[in-house]
Order: structure tokens, then sequence, then C-alpha cells
């Protein structure tokens, strides 16, 4: 018997990071070190108090039960608490905040919460490829958005052609932006609020980066922005600010429609997140501060570090404020792929081309900020030998 599998899953994309991954593995066999500033996630330790944490809470014999599909009290809680401390906003645990298996997971939830087959979808590219396939799960529809450099990477809501902005049901936001380092503004914020109630848009902001801001202040958030919650809702992962990438926890935060459809979704398929997850993040959030205070400066001085040399090599590129890329254009005569494969192959060094983040992308490539002093050296000097062996 021939088993097929469904339409909806065979219209699904292809992760397109799959083929880069595949060149990327083919080339670590070789006996040639490769330099990874690729990856998508801090380069630090998990803090020793929640490893610690964790622990303790895996021998609690509540957690080796099923758990509250919502998510413990006691996390839900601390959620608002932080929300408030940091960015302002009130936020009631009981119907304002939904737990979400990583930002991942809900990012690629919300179309089927909130889509019905053939609606429309407006995506500002390039951007996080992973929203295409929730809006593909849900048989919905995506119309991109251009994002441009003079406009500092934000959405110019002028621009949008009228016919698109009639079909559009949903915007995807992402700020501080992955894969460039944009980073929003209060007024732009406000600028969108009003648009999206104008033109009855809901507005879904991805805010994983959050911590990773280099202005002084928290980064702009949406949800506390007047109105916003009237319109949308925004998310927040644990795994970048506290290096447990591997624990696949998050939130969103807003309007309480929204919030409620993702509860249901995630009852239905996921059930309830590890308790001992969410006690590690109760922890992390009632030590924020400390855990996170070296992030800034961290990131900031790499930046500096490396832009200086990129000036002095005569590249091009976007200074980020946010997030923990820089957005590199390629040499002439090259595109994003080639000029990918050109760092890896000969010069063992591991990036991410841009066009796998949709158009605008085909001449950049996305630079992680996760690399140790050394390792920064060690790149910065094999992009000097590079531009000697062009001008050969």
């Amino acid at each position: 018997m021939k088993i097929e599998l469904s339409n909806t899953l065979k219209n699904v994309p292809e992760n397109v990071f799959y083929p880069i991954f595949k060149l990327i593995s083919e080339e670590s066999s070789s006996n040639k070190p490769l330099l990874n500033a690729g990856i998508g996630v801090p380069d630090s330790d998990t803090p020793e108090l929640l490893l610690e944490t964790l622990e303790k809470a895996i021998r609690k014999p509540e957690n080796m039960r099923y758990g509250a599909f919502d998510g413990k009290e006691t996390l839900l809680n601390e959620i608002s608490i932080w929300l408030k401390e940091t960015y302002g906003i009130d936020a009631d645990p009981k119907d304002e905040i939904a737990l979400v298996f990583g930002t991942k997971s809900g990012l690629s939830s919300v179309p089927s919460v909130l889509l019905n087959k053939d609606d429309t979808v407006l995506l500002p590219v390039p951007s996080y490829p992973d929203y295409i396939q929730g809006i593909a799960l849900a048989q919905a529809n995506y119309e991109e958005i251009q994002l441009k450099e003079e406009n500092n990477y934000l959405v110019d809501y002028s621009s949008i052609p009228s016919n698109l902005v009639e079909k559009g049901k949903l915007i995807f936001l992402n700020y501080p932006s992955n894969p460039i380092g944009a980073v929003a503004t209060k007024e732009f914020y406000e600028e969108t609020v009003s648009w999206a109630k104008e033109n009855s848009v809901i507005v879904v902001q991805d805010h994983a980066y959050s911590d990773f801001y280099y202005n002084e202040g928290s980064s702009p958030c949406f949800i506390s922005t007047p109105g916003a919650k009237d319109v949308g809702i925004e998310f927040f992962s644990f795994s970048k600010n506290f290096s447990i990438s591997g624990l696949r926890i998050g939130f969103a935060v807003g309007n309480k429609e929204i919030i409620e459809g993702l509860r249901v979704y995630n009852s239905i398929f996921h059930a309830n997140i590890y308790g001992a997850i969410q006690d590690t993040v109760v922890t992390a959030l009632k030590n924020h501060k400390q855990l996170t205070s070296n992030i800034k400066d961290t990131f900031k001085n790499r930046i500096e570090k490396i832009t200086n040399k990129l000036d002095e090599l005569g590249y091009s590129y976007f200074k980020p404020e946010g997030s923990i890329f820089i957005w590199l254009k390629v040499k002439e005569g090259f595109d994003s792929q080639s000029f990918f494969e050109l760092l890896l192959k000969q010069y063992r060094i591991v990036t991410m081309p841009g066009h796998v983040f949709g158009s605008g992308g085909e001449n950049y490539i996305r630079v992680s900020l996760s690399l140790s002093d050394t390792q920064i050296d060690t790149l910065l000097a094999k992009l000097e030998q590079l531009n000697k062996d062009l001008e050969k």
C-alpha cells in the first residue's frame, strides 16, 4: 500500500536552512576547522543559578505529573511582574499572557489560530523564514513588503499598495530584527497601532531579542504602546536572554482573544510545558537584571570591534542597534549564495546567505556576533586575507 502525506504538509515549504546546513555539514567533515559565524543563539553558558534551579526542580513530584495546560500561576504571575518592571506593561496573567513552546512554535501557530484558508498575511522582508511555514500550515497566503535601509528597515506603511492593505488580515513585525539588527522606535509603534486600527490588520510582533538592545534603556516594546492590545500581541523569548534555548519556552502578551486562541491551540497540540522548565524561568525572571547585565556591553563591544575593521576593509553593512547579527553586503561580483560558499569553502567561515531571509537579501550575508574575542580576531584576519586575494 502506498502511503501519501497530506496536501497540507506537502504544501509547507522546505526549511530554507536545510540545504545550507547540509553544505556546512559536508565541509565540517574535513580536517580543517570551521569558524561558526552563522549561529543564531548567544554564545554564553547557561547561568549556574538556573542549572541549580533546574536540577532541584526535576526532583519535585509535582513536576513529574501532568500540569495545568495554561502554565503555572507562579510563572504567569512572575511574567506579569517582569513586564511591569521592565516595560511598564499591565498584563493580566489570567487572560493576557500565553506560554509557548519557544517563540518559533508560537509564531508558527499564530496563523492557524487567526487565519482561514486563502487569507493574506503582510510579510516584511528580509525576515525570519519560519513565519512562512506557519502561514502555509494555515493554508493562507502572504505578500512581501520590502524593507529599505533608507527607512532604517522599518515598515513604511504609506508605501504598501492599497489593494494589499485591503486584503491583509495580519502583519508580522520583528524588532530587534533577525537578520538585520534594525530596531523599532516608540513613534513607529504608535504609527503601527493607528494604521492597524484603521485597516483592521492584526499585528504580531516578534521581540525574541528583547535584551539585545544597544541604546539606552530597554528595547522599545509594541505592547507598551497605547492601544496595542486592541490590535495584536507580542512574543518574548527566554532562550536568548538566559542562554536556555534547549528548554524551548517563551510567551506572548496582548489581545485577550488572540491569547485565548493560543491557549486553546496549545491545549490541543502541546498540553503543558514541563514544570521544571517553568520553575527555572521563574528564577531567571526574579534575577533578570543580574543574569543579563553583561549582554549590552559585551555585544556592543563586539559590534564596535567588527565594524571598525569592516570600515577599514571597505565593506558595506548595516550597523545593528539590536539582535546578535551584522547584515553584511557581499563583495562585488557575488550574490549571497556564492559569497557564502566562498567564505565557507575557502576561508572556513560559516555565515548565512541573505537569500534565505526572503527577497531583499540576495546581496547580503548574515554574520553572527556570537563569537569570542579570539574568534573575532580570526574572522577579521580571514576577511582581510579575502580582500587581498580578490585584489590579485
